[in-house]
């Protein structure tokens, strides 16, 4: 009975953690290019208390074996990485990711962060940053008196002064080989990780690299129906969990009362 009770226990526990990660996504649902938690569980080690193909006391060897199981444990929890819905904008700095890549983000400890919220802003330099104020590295600099910013699929960058209008060059993206590695840093922003990979650089339109829109910003990739089914399916299993453990618990109190 013992073991029945650590097995629904960590089954219990794994619905705990479930349940959290359907919370996060529900409750950023909202949010500017979040990615969907996404948890994953897996079984724990057997108690083998006969091996497959073992001999037998007739000298036969055993079809199957009895192997049981020690509960579940988690094995991850880690981020989709599926397109969110496109939502317009009027500002001329609200961009999106249709596709791979990332956006680079100067942090102030000199760290370099990866996001793909486009929500950007022109300071009074004309430098681009993000609404925190980080710089966007690969975002050409504006000109403070610029009327009219034109952002092209291709990353193509481009400004008009007094009704002149120039190239002013082109946005440089990132992508990693393992995206789902990367390290959650919170507030949209991604770091690298070993795990991730060195991040690949280049433009939008290249090679796996998808294109931008301008006048859109990526909205989350949550969907709250699916989230909600899988919180009552979390909630179930807890519940069935709960149930193990007070039958094995009524079970050692008849053992305990019999004389």
């Amino acid at each position: 009975m013992n073991r029945t009770l650590w097995i629904a226990a960590s089954g219990m526990e794994a619905q705990e953690l479930r349940t959290d990660t359907i919370a996060n996504n529900i409750a950023n649902v909202s949010t500017t290019a979040f990615k969907r938690g996404v948890s994953e569980f897996q079984d724990m080690l057997y108690q083998r208390m006969a091996a497959p193909g073992a001999s037998t006391a007739a000298a036969s060897d055993l079809p199957t074996g009895i192997q049981i199981g020690t509960g579940v444990s988690t094995g991850s929890v880690t981020k989709y990485f599926g397109q969110g819905e496109l939502q317009s904008s009027s500002s001329d700095l609200d961009v999106a990711i249709v596709g791979m890549g990332f956006f680079q983000v100067q942090m102030p400890n000199g760290q370099t962060a990866y996001t793909r919220s486009g929500t950007f802003h022109r300071n009074s330099s004309g430098t681009v940053v993000t609404t925190e104020g980080y710089e966007v590295l690969g975002f050409p600099t504006l000109s403070t008196n610029a009327s009219e910013i034109t952002i092209a699929a291709d990353g193509t960058v481009s400004e008009t002064v007094n009704n002149q209008t120039s190239e002013k060059g082109r946005i440089q993206m990132a992508r990693f080989a393992n995206p789902e590695g990367l390290n959650f840093m919170g507030r949209n922003l991604y770091g690298e990780t070993e795990a991730s990979g060195a991040p690949q650089l280049g433009n939008p339109g290249a090679s796996d690299f998808g294109d931008l829109q301008q006048h859109y910003v990526e909205g989350s990739n949550v969907e709250v129906v699916k989230e909600m089914v899988d919180l009552i399916a979390a909630q179930r299993a807890y519940e069935l969990n709960s149930k193990c453990i007070k039958s094995a618990d009524e079970m050692l109190r008849l053992v305990a009362q019999m004389k």
